[in-house]
């Protein structure tokens, strides 16, 4: 009788390649605290040679422990988070890692690496894995702004700060928090195929000697700042820049309104809470985006502030937690569905020009079926929110 592998042991899963030592024998350790680690179906999980996320251990624990006595003064203006704190930690093995993305590297590009961009961001590598966990579930996150170096050949332990674009802030899962954060999971739980199945696509993204500018790209970075900006109106406007990115192809040919309407029920028919995505949701979303682009608060009576109200002054701002949320779900659903699409993401990452990439995707997306439009609105409406 054969015996199937165990799905949990990790070691099998790669075998570590040779240890290129054109990159520093150096292993970082990035303490990630989540708020709920329920969320985190796994214990540890291998993403790629060099590269692991997964609970935070006794040894993680002692060795803060031991960089205290050194460091303690550094790591107090780090305004550092206790790994005693039920959390997990990013590994990178630079040696490992390293010589398995400049692999990646030329078997897509065919082109080798220079010995002069052999370097890492760990922020970017940071970036990456904690996109790749909100993908699947807002994920509360702690704030972190520290990480740990090992020189493993000289025996020599520090910490360093991650740089400022990567800070993120435990607050910002309160503007989507009503109702609960979107699952677009399958078992409810982020499990470590989830987080593999990310990294995958999301890599090259992320890689230390490649600029890429597609609309994945630029998608990302909104995707980022939503999730993490301090200001909620801002996060607002980027999740709306998101759905754009991959609807308004026409470049001011014909009713842009239209084929963004048409376009958003094309790709997310149904939001990341299971409820439908409306013309009415479109519409409310985009009058929202319109009057923080260019006012018209206090014409209507909504002088009041509460979660429940969204206003904008000069002196303070506030958006509507139920209308956040909403935009929210609708956002990661669509950039979920264009991520782990096979032939939209060719399509955007195969053109040459912008111009084909626009072209191509707008007919993708004609060819597909469109959604039943609702009868009670018309695109007129949303039309005039784009036309001010």
């Amino acid at each position: 009788m054969t015996t199937r592998p165990d799905p949990t042991d990790l070691s099998e899963r790669y075998v570590d390649p040779p240890r290129d030592h054109d990159f520093p024998a150096k292993r970082h350790t990035v303490p990630l605290a989540i708020g709920f680690p329920n969320v985190i179906g796994f214990s540890a999980c291998i993403i790629a040679p060099g590269l692991e996320i997964r609970e935070a251990t006794q040894t993680d624990i002692d060795r803060l422990d031991e960089l205290n006595k050194t460091w303690a003064s550094t790591l107090s203006r780090m305004h550092m988070v206790p790994l005693a704190r039920s959390s997990h930690v990013i590994c990178i093995d630079e040696q490992l890692y390293g010589h398995y993305v400049e692999q990646q590297i030329h078997r897509e590009t065919g082109k080798s690496t220079e010995l002069r961009l052999k370097g890492f961001r760990i922020d970017d590598i940071y970036k990456m894995i904690v996109t790749a966990l909100h993908l699947f579930r807002l994920v509360p996150l702690y704030v972190t702004r520290y990480f740990i170096t090992e020189e493993y050949d000289k025996n020599f332990v520090y910490p360093g700060f991650l740089s400022a674009p990567v800070q993120v802030i435990f607050e910002s899962r309160q503007r989507y928090a009503v109702p609960s954060g979107y699952n677009l999971t399958s078992s409810g739980t982020i499990t470590c195929d989830d987080v593999i199945r990310a990294v995958n696509v999301l890599g090259k993204y992320y890689q230390y000697n490649n600029w890429v500018g597609n609309r994945i790209a630029v998608a990302l970075h909104n995707f980022w700042n939503a999730l993490f900006v301090r200001e909620s109106t801002l996060a607002f406007v980027a999740l709306v820049t998101v759905i754009e990115t991959f609807t308004n192809l026409n470049k001011g040919e014909g009713n842009t309104a239209e084929q963004i309407y048409i376009n958003s029920l094309k790709l997310v028919p149904i939001d990341g809470h299971d409820n439908a995505v409306t013309r009415e949701r479109l519409e409310e979303m985009y009058s929202a985006r319109s009057e923080l682009s260019h006012g018209s608060y206090g014409r209507d009576g909504r002088v009041r502030l509460g979660l429940h109200l969204t206003h904008l002054d000069a002196k303070l701002s506030n958006l509507e937690v139920h209308l956040s949320t909403g935009v929210m779900s609708i956002t990661a659903k669509m950039l979920h569905r264009v991520l782990f699409d096979p032939t939209i993401t060719s399509i955007l990452e195969g053109a040459k020009t912008s111009a084909q990439e626009r072209r191509q995707l707008r007919k993708h997306l004609n060819a597909m079926p469109g959604a039943e439009a609702s009868s009670s609105t018309k695109p007129a409406l949303i039309q005039k929110h784009f036309g001010t």
